[in-house]
C-alpha cells in the first residue's frame, strides 16, 4: 500500500512537470486553492447588475455616433452567442431598456450609470488579482479609476464599431456568393459563428489580463491564458446551447425563473473560463520567472509606492 502511494505521488509529480498538461493541471489546482468558484459567482452576480446600466450608457452614447437602431443591433448580435434559453430571457428585457432610453441620461445619470457598470469590471479585477496571488493591490481610488477608465475604453471601442457592427451577415453573404454555401449548412454557420467569437474573446481576455490585474504584464504571459480561456468559453457555450435546449425540463425545477437561472449559469461559466485563463498565465509566469506570487506582490507594491511617492512629492511642493 505504501509502495502504491509512493508510485502515485511520483506519477503525479511527473505529470505536473509536463509542459502542457502540467500547466493545465496546475491551473486547475490553483483554481481550487484560490476558491475561484466563489469569485466566479461574484462576477456573475456583478455582471447581471452592471449589464443593463452598461447597455443604457452605450445606447445613450450611440445617439452621437450611430443611428438609433445601432445599439439594439449590437446587443442583438452579442446576445446571439448565448444559449437559446439565455437569449430568450435576456433579449426582451434588453429591448425594453433600450426602448426607454433617454437623452438626459448622459447629463443626469452618467456618473451613477458608469459607476454601476464599472462595478462588474471591479469584480473581474478582484478575481484576477486572486488568480495572480496578489494579496494587496492598488488603493481604492486608483483601483476604481482604473476599472472606470477601462469601462469607458471598452464602451468607446464598441461604439466606434457601430457602423460595421453587423459583421456576420456580410461574412455569410460573401460565403454564399463566392463559395456557393447555402444557409442550410448549419455546421459551417456554427463554425463561422464560434470562430469569430473565439477571435474576439482572445483579444478581450488578453486586454483584461494585461490591464486589470495590479501587476506588470508582458504579451507572452497574457496570450496563452487568453487562448485557453476563449477556447473553454466556446466549448462551454456550445455545450450549454445543447443542454439548455430542453427548457421544459429546467422549467419543472425553476418555473418562470428558468431563463434567469440559465442566464446566471451562463455568466458563471463565462467568469470561470476567464479566471481559469488567468490561472494558466500565473502558472506559466511561475515556471518562467520562478516566483510569481512574490513578484506579483513586488509589482503591486511598486505600483502603490509610485502613487505614494507622487503624493509625497506634491505635499513637499506645497510646503
Amino acid at each position: 500500500m505504501a509502495f502504491l502511494r509512493k508510485l502515485i505521488r511520483q506519477l503525479s509529480s511527473r505529470v505536473f512537470t509536463l509542459p502542457l498538461v502540467g500547466v493545465l493541471l496546475s491551473a486547475v489546482r490553483n483554481y481550487v486553492l484560490h476558491q475561484s468558484a466563489n469569485q466566479a459567482g461574484s462576477m456573475a452576480f456583478s455582471t447581471v447588475l452592471a449589464m443593463f446600466p452598461l447597455v443604457l450608457l452605450l445606447s445613450a452614447g450611440a445617439a452621437f455616433i450611430g443611428s438609433p437602431g445601432d445599439a439594439a443591433a449590437l446587443v442583438s448580435r452579442v446576445v446571439d452567442y448565448a444559449p437559446p434559453l439565455v437569449r430568450s430571457a435576456m433579449q426582451p428585457v434588453i429591448n425594453q431598456v433600450l426602448a426607454q432610453r433617454s437623452q438626459a441620461l448622459l447629463a443626469i445619470g452618467l456618473f451613477v450609470t458608469l459607476w454601476t457598470a464599472s462595478s462588474g469590471m471591479q469584480a473581474v479585477r478582484t478575481a484576477l488579482n486572486r488568480a495572480y496571488g496578489i494579496e494587496r493591490g492598488l488603493p481604492f481610488w486608483r483601483a476604481r479609476l482604473k476599472v472606470t477608465l477601462f469601462t469607458v475604453v471598452v464602451g468607446g471601442g464598441i461604439l466606434a464599431t457601430f457602423s460595421s457592427v453587423i459583421v456576420m451577415p456580410y461574412v455569410w453573404q460573401a460565403l454564399e456568393q463566392n463559395m456557393g454555401v447555402g444557409r442550410e449548412t448549419v455546421w459551417l454557420r456554427n463554425s463561422v459563428r464560434y470562430g469569430s467569437a473565439f477571435a474576439v474573446l482572445v483579444v478581450l481576455y488578453a486586454l483584461l489580463y494585461g490591464w486589470l490585474p495590479d501587476i506588470r504584464q508582458r504579451l507572452g504571459t497574457v496570450l496563452p491564458g487568453a487562448v485557453v480561456g476563449a477556447a473553454l468559453w466556446v466549448g462551454a457555450a456550445a455545450t450549454l446551447s445543447y443542454t439548455l435546449r430542453s427548457a421544459g425540463k429546467l422549467a419543472l425545477l425553476y418555473g418562470s425563473f428558468a431563463g434567469v437561472v440559465a442566464t446566471l449559469v451562463f455568466l458563471y461559466v463565462t467568469a470561470s473560463t476567464l479566471i481559469y485563463g488567468a490561472e494558466v498565465n500565473a502558472v506559466i509566469r511561475e515556471r518562467t520567472d520562478g516566483n510569481p506570487e512574490g513578484e506579483a506582490e513586488a509589482d503591486a507594491a511598486a505600483l502603490r509606492g509610485s502613487s505614494d511617492d507622487q503624493a509625497a512629492g506634491r505635499a513637499a511642493g506645497a510646503r
